[in-house]
């Protein structure tokens, strides 16, 4: 090879790898906060609440559009009878809300509302409260658990389900490109038509497990409802079941493209494999799509950054994946159609092929993997964190492969045989990062799951302006998060010593969202020291606590002190 051409080989490399950087730091660099699966905002009735007649409905607002399979919202009476009539719905048309009606003549007791919704991002979340009617009793779920964490079977099958759709959408769309592009006098050979349609068959199943399974997957049911028609319906209804519907439409114009690869590309004269491959690599986009659509890069911030780079980042894996398939099972293993050096050929074709796919793959992937974390501490303490840290690990394995690879095709006189060892090797370690990426799809983002909260404390002085009207308020919100707190409030004079007042009284107020004051009812629980032990949060943010102090009949104070509650 001439020394001209092995510098723009090389030149053409470094460029890449510099675009490869420069696009990483810009995504970083633009991206604004990612935004987390839904939360509650509030509830109706409010949780915890004493009500003194029973309410006609059950609502809750989240944060965010969810989608409402059965059983989406379940209320159980205190004898472990369920409470609402029919399924639930969205509140007046908001997708944010879950509602559903409640039958008449409730008894009093103290009520369990389970919730299990689908995210906007088709992960399910679930959660429960209580409220109660005329007086406090004991909860009861009906004997069944509050907000079901969902079947362990249809969990893990489901897994699988996915794993199989990544996997046969690689060797189809990565054995099909390795034929039309470099090899099309292979299109008689049946190891490479076994390959692209056993990939196809291999997608259309695992895209049919899925669409069965997402039901009970979602509503947290067993595997026994997996074949329900009315569950079934409700999956068609959700945004992943919508786009696994498409899939499914779409493997039956790939089936025919597939077939015809596997008979007429022999014959196809160039203009027809171009139009061929076209019509290919645009059903690739379009199957890919079908996936980001529906998982993390669909939702939260930068959609329109984040879903064409998910795109992008199935269409590399694909193309890397697919294409050492297609190395492994036919060029490398001896072609009868290709002489060796059109053999030769082909292998260092593909390998500039793979170079580019791999810095695609190691763009979109930071982009994807920062998008999701956005911090160090979330990288190690969550299960979506480690398994991203599992996925780069294997990754940085892979590209020490694929180095090898290339050092080896380097050579005057390549090694095939080493070579088609290092390759089988990078397939193996392909599969599995494919299937940490499955894991990966089903696992809540980093920079979505909640940190545990903690107490936050924040003092202030007063003064009411009488003799000895001066001290400090100090408080204390345990947990600090949303849902139910207990606020302590502690009076100490101007010595620091616990002072008990006349009155104290405090409430709470998020100004940033026009909410509050919300009065919280003080227990004297010791000399100076006041408990709040309903304080409802019913959401994060800065919140500011007014606590009043009042040390003589006229003269009173009210300070005001923030504090941050965490989801």
């Amino acid at each position: 090879m001439a020394a001209g051409s092995v510098r723009k080989r090389r030149f053409r490399h470094r460029l890449i790898a510099l675009l490869t950087t420069a696009l990483c730091l810009w995504a970083v660099a633009a991206a604004p906060a990612a935004s987390a699966h839904a939360t509650v905002v509030s509830t109706t009735p409010a949780d915890n609440s004493l009500l003194q007649t029973a309410p006609d409905r059950v609502s809750i607002t989240f944060s965010e559009p969810v989608e409402l399979q059965l059983g989406a919202l379940r209320v159980f009476a205190p004898d472990g009878t369920q409470a609402e009539v029919g399924s639930a719905e969205h509140l007046d048309g908001k997708p944010d809300t879950a509602s559903v009606p409640l039958r008449g003549g409730l008894k009093d007791g103290t009520y369990v509302v389970s919730w299990r919704v689908i995210s906007a991002d088709s992960h399910p979340v679930r959660g429960a409260f209580t409220f109660s009617v005329g007086t406090r009793s004991t909860p009861n779920s009906g004997g069944a658990e509050a907000a079901p964490s969902g079947d362990r079977t249809v969990g893990l099958l489901f897994g699988v389900a996915r794993w199989l759709a990544y996997l046969g959408f690689a060797a189809m769309a990565g054995g099909a490109f390795l034929l039309i592009a470099f090899a099309p006098k292979l299109a008689g050979d049946v190891r490479l038509r076994r390959l692209i349609g056993g990939g196809w068959f291999v997608l259309l199943v695992g895209t049919v497990f899925a669409l069965l399974l997402q039901g009970p997957y979602a509503g947290g049911f067993g595997l026994g409802r997996a074949f329900d028609v009315d569950v079934l319906r409700a999956t068609l209804h959700t945004r992943l079941g919508r786009a696994l519907a498409w899939r499914l439409i779409l493997l039956g114009g790939v089936g025919v493209l597939v077939s015809w690869i596997a008979t007429r590309l022999t014959e196809a004269v160039v203009r027809t494999r171009q139009v061929v491959g076209a019509l290919a690599a645009a059903l690739a986009v379009a199957l890919a799509v079908t996936w980001s659509i529906a998982d993390h890069s669909g939702t939260g911030s930068q959609v329109a950054l984040a879903l064409p780079a998910d795109v992008l980042h199935l269409l590399a894996m694909a193309t890397w994946v697919g294409g050492l398939t297609a190395l492994t099972v036919a060029i490398l293993g001896g072609a009868g159609e290709l002489e060796p050096d059109e053999r030769l050929t082909v292998v260092r074709r593909f390998s500039t092929t793979a170079f580019v796919a791999v810095c695609v793959l190691a763009t979109t992937g930071v982009y994807q993997g920062w998008r999701q974390v956005r911090h160090w501490d979330s990288l190690f303490n969550t299960d979506y964190g480690r398994l991203l840290i599992i996925k780069s690990s294997i990754f940085l394995v892979l590209l020490s492969l694929g180095f090898l690879a290339r050092r080896i095709l380097a050579a005057t006189t390549p090694d095939l045989a080493r070579l088609r060892r290092s390759v089988a090797a990078e397939f193996g370690l392909a599969v599995v990062v494919l299937a940490v990426t499955a894991l990966l799809v089903e696992s809540q983002p980093a920079a979505d799951t909640p940190q545990k909260a903690k107490p936050a404390s924040a003092t202030s002085p007063f003064d009411t302006g009488s003799a000895n009207g001066s001290g400090t308020v100090n408080i204390t919100l345990d947990p600090a998060g949303v849902g139910q707190d207990t606020l302590h409030i502690y009076v100490l004079d101007k010595n620091g010593a616990a002072e008990s007042v006349p009155e104290v009284t405090a409430s709470l107020a998020l100004p940033a969202q026009q909410l509050g004051p919300l009065p919280v009812k003080l227990d004297v629980t010791g000399p100076g020291h006041y408990t709040g032990a309903g304080a409802v949060l019913p959401m994060a943010g800065k919140w500011q606590v007014l606590v009043t102090v009042r040390t003589t009949d006229i003269d009173q104070a009210t300070v005001i002190l923030n504090v941050d509650v965490s989801k």
